[in-house]
């Protein structure tokens, strides 16, 4: 864990590993000292929820406010002095009026006008969210429609809103919203006419017939119900005369579950007939509801099996669905889910299309949900000006984002701490054979009043933003931009393989087009979002994982190339990167060696909550860099191998081991941190000598590294 004091003894700069070239300035990210006081801020703001723009629309991998504030400060600011160091390290820990007013006031005394800063990767929008709470000239671009709309709803909509006001008509329409949205689907949960709102879970599962012998069995794979506080609750398979039955039962540590499939091959057998079932599809199935769950806060959770009439019949919610659709001329999403294993499994198992991923009576929660919003928009339209009417709307169509990301066939049960588990954290999207259903307009797991007051807190945090902003659907690789027009670059782009964005976002998108098709004609025009130029490596996309790699590389290399072209000669650009596998760094050194860029420093931020769910299963990678470079006009020059492993063990003794012995980084954070270094030197060269070629030298160097970081661990993999 980072330390939340600063100690003398803890403050150290992160090394240069070029001289800054000439013609460009100092500035105070050059300092050293963005690696302590952001690292701190974002790993502290991780664990506090609903303190900013995050909470409201979906976004992934979005880097934290207070980390971001302070690297868009230190890279625009040309006032260098302790000063400034001490004014940063306020901006990074709380979003803090003052301190960003002071902020505004310093950046403004080294220009003799705003500076323009570019986010060319704008995705969830927080570097432009917080370039223009300091009042500069705040430009951003993305190639996805639904990032896009992200950003011109939290900066452009918003602009020059008095948001108190909005605030408060956001909180009452909202509630408004989900009064009526509950009274809608009353019918739809008729155990809230016998148990009030103690029963809010309904736990799902998938059965099949056998085509030999018509016996009918359960294709369970997740049987915990929970192993909270020492209780070890399951579903155990019975196996009667006509199909089994499933019981809820507590067991001892020895048990295991009787899975009806044959390893992880997509087959099933029979527990009667022993008949093997290839290529199981839920076309094939039937969504088979296994238990309730009731409960109230501080009391706790019970689990029992299903009574008759938890769920009203197909038919009857089959009839609703049309009417609701002919009521709003809308038709279900048709458009596709990728086939792509191991990344997008649901279309290999039978959810092909954006409708698929929902039973029946989600669908119909989220189809009532939109009607609403709809319906909504028009009387906030008739009452308000139509900016405030966009703005409220714009907002409370992130309702939808929890409907579909934790109410949907792909949303988990959690068994450790009784939650219900999001869909669509990424990187891919799994297919789950169990699932969790909420009422959501009760008061258990992930329910709608818990998200609209964290819209709420979200949006208060919109106050105090002045600076100008622009907001525009472009691809980084043709800037739509003049020459030499921005002071600084700072960018957070896809890294590599990590996540396909625009996979991710199309989930949301099908549904959001309901009602922001009418707001923003053009972004929700199509089926899809585009992912024409998103810049990440896949090999489906490609063809094969070679040809994934080269093109990712030589995308990136066109972003590179059009940053330093609308990048003033003097400018700085920050890009943030990191990645566990030497392919990912490769690119980055491709990037970086065919550019007019040179990296002068690396600003190593840890910044990820440790507690988080992928880190529960993983020793994923915590830590990202902050890239520093300038432009030059001088050719770069090769390097002898020797001396990137010379310089970078003595980088591992000033810098490597402090970030862990004084920092508190664990391991394999500082190793990567290193690891960094190791390839802004590659970078800058022309070409190493003395290795067969770049890939060749990351490797030999992460050995090196780790026989100082014994646990720290690089992958040799294609993209995916």
């Amino acid at each position: 864990m980072i330390n939340n004091s600063k100690p003398e003894d803890t403050v150290f700069a992160s090394p240069q590993i070029m001289n800054i070239p000439s013609g460009a300035e100092k500035r105070l990210i050059d300092a050293g000292m963005l690696h302590y006081e952001a690292s701190v801020a974002g790993y502290n703001e991780r664990y506090r929820r609903g303190e900013t723009s995050h909470t409201i629309h979906v976004w992934w991998a979005r880097r934290p406010h207070s980390a971001m504030r302070a690297l868009v400060f230190a890279s625009v600011c040309r006032n260098t002095s302790l000063k400034a160091v001490d004014l940063m390290a306020r901006l990074a820990v709380n979003n803090d009026a003052d301190a960003i007013a002071e902020a505004a006031e310093m950046i403004k005394e080294g220009y003799c006008e705003p500076p323009k800063v570019l986010d060319m990767f704008g995705g969830g929008g927080t570097i432009p969210f917080e370039a223009k709470k300091m009042g500069l000239d705040t430009y951003s671009i993305d190639a996805n429609e639904m990032s896009v709309f992200i950003q011109k709803c939290n900066m452009v909509y918003s602009d020059g809103m008095d948001i108190n006001e909005a605030g408060k008509i956001i909180e009452d329409s909202g509630r408004k919203i989900l009064n009526e949205l509950k009274e809608e689907t009353r019918w739809l949960f008729p155990l809230r006419e016998k148990y009030g709102e103690d029963v809010f879970g309904y736990l799902w599962t998938y059965s099949m017939q056998c085509e030999e012998c018509g016996y009918r069995f359960y294709l369970a794979k997740r049987p915990w119900l929970t192993k909270k506080k020492g209780k070890r609750l399951s579903f155990v398979l019975v196996n009667e005369d006509e199909g089994q039955k499933i019981d809820i039962r507590e067991v001892g540590p020895d048990y295991t579950f009787p899975s009806n499939w044959i390893n992880h091959a997509g087959h099933a057998v029979c527990p009667k007939c022993g008949r093997r079932h290839e290529k199981v599809s839920i076309r094939n199935c039937e969504d088979t509801l296994v238990a309730v769950i009731s409960g109230k806060r501080g009391v706790g959770k019970s689990f029992y099996t299903v009574e008759e009439k938890a769920v009203p019949g197909i038919p009857e919610m089959g009839a609703k669905e049309k009417e609701l659709l002919d009521s709003m001329d809308f038709k279900l999403p048709a458009s596709e889910l990728p086939r792509w294993s191991g990344i997008v499994n649901p279309a290999l198992y039978g959810i092909e299309t954006h409708a698929d991923f929902l039973n029946r009576r989600q669908r119909l929660v989220l189809l009532y949900l939109i009607r609403i919003l709809r319906d909504e928009y028009k009387r906030l339209v008739s009452k308000y000006e139509p900016a405030m009417a966009r703005f409220a709307t714009g907002v409370l169509s992130s309702l939808i984002d929890q409907v579909v990301d934790w109410n949907c066939r792909l949303s988990m049960w959690i068994p450790q701490n009784e939650q219900v588990g999001r869909a669509f954290c990424g990187p891919g999207v799994a297919m789950l054979w169990d699932y969790a259903e909420t009422d959501q307009v009760l008061k258990g797991p992930a329910n709608l009043w818990d998200k609209l007051d964290r819209i709420i807190k979200g949006v208060r945090t919109f106050e105090c933003s002045k600076g100008k902003v622009s907001v525009q659907k472009a691809p980084a690789q043709e800037l739509p931009f003049e020459d030499k027009y921005f002071d600084a670059i700072v960018t957070d782009p896809p890294y590599y393989d990590n996540i396909y964005y625009s996979i991710l976002a199309d989930f949301f998108y099908a549904w959001k087009k309901g009602v922001l098709e009418v707001i923003e004609p053009e972004l929700f025009g199509s089926d899809k979002t585009d992912y024409e130029y998103e810049l990440v490596a896949s090999s489906v996309r490609n063809e094969s994982a070679e040809k994934a790699h080269e093109k990712y590389c030589n995308e990136l290399e066109k972003a590179f190339c059009e940053a330093a072209r609308v990048l003033k000669d003097n400018g700085v650009f920050s890009f943030i990167y990191s990645h566990s596998s030497v392919n990912g760094w490769d690119a980055v050194v491709h990037a970086y060696r065919k550019s007019p860029f040179v990296i002068t420093s690396i600003q190593p931020l840890s910044i990820e909550r440790k507690g988080r769910p992928r880190a529960v299963l993983s020793e994923a990678v915590n830590t990202c860099m902050a890239f520093v470079a300038r432009k030059t006009a001088e050719d770069k020059k090769e390097i002898c191998f020797r001396d990137i492993m010379e310089k970078t063990i003595n980088i591992i003794d000033v810098f490597g081991m402090q970030l862990m012995n004084k920092s508190g980084w664990n391991e394999s954070d500082a190793a990567m941190a290193t690891l960094a270094y190791s390839v802004g030197m590659i970078a800058n060269a022309k070409k190493v000598n003395g290795v067969k070629d770049d890939k060749e030298a990351i490797i030999r160097l992460s050995k090196l590294i780790m026989d100082y970081f014994p646990s720290f661990n690089i992958k040799i993999r294609d993209s995916l």
